[in-house]
């Protein structure tokens, strides 16, 4: 019962946050017409800790700023990045909500992640356009670069498990 009434207390105040304009529990959902757990636990937040795994099967861990839409998160990064490099490796990933200094904020959930190509792509990065306006993704481009990232052209996409 503790647990249970600590997960409830978890969602209700995950889901009292600020909203995505472009995420809400309609646009996606998951069992007997809930929304997803992406939807409830990230729709609004930009921040997690993605840990991805190496060929040996290390865990790496970085902070990254996302965006939930349609019950999927999304983020964006170099396409020639390290952590590209291990999802193309092994899909499999564990996120936690993040403060924008690292501090966890919830469980580990896990997750199936994706680089993303063509249309798809293209699709996803007008949803940031769109989300983030032209100068905050002009913005995010930029830190990029200062980072060492030339481009911020690739999308990955997490679905959770």
């Amino acid at each position: 019962e503790g647990v249970a009434e600590t997960w409830d207390g978890l969602v209700r105040r995950l889901t009292a946050g600020p909203r995505s304009q472009l995420s809400s529990p309609s646009h996606h959902r998951g069992y007997a017409g809930q929304p997803s757990l992406a939807t409830v636990m990230f729709s609004g937040r930009r921040y997690i800790n993605l840990e991805s795994y190496t060929a040996k099967g290390e865990a790496r861990q970085t902070l990254l700023g996302t965006l939930e839409h349609d019950g999927l998160l999304y983020f964006r990064t170099d396409p020639k990045s390290g952590k590209v490099r291990r999802i193309q490796g092994n899909p499999h990933v564990r996120v936690m909500l993040s403060d924008r200094h690292g501090g966890f904020a919830g469980p580990w959930l896990e997750g199936e992640a994706h680089v993303l190509e063509g249309d798809e792509k293209d699709r996803v990065l007008a949803v940031f356009r769109k989300e983030y306006g032209a100068v905050g993704y002009l913005v995010v481009s930029f830190l990029g670069r200062l980072r060492g990232m030339p481009r911020m052209d690739g999308v990955v996409s997490i679905r959770l498990a």
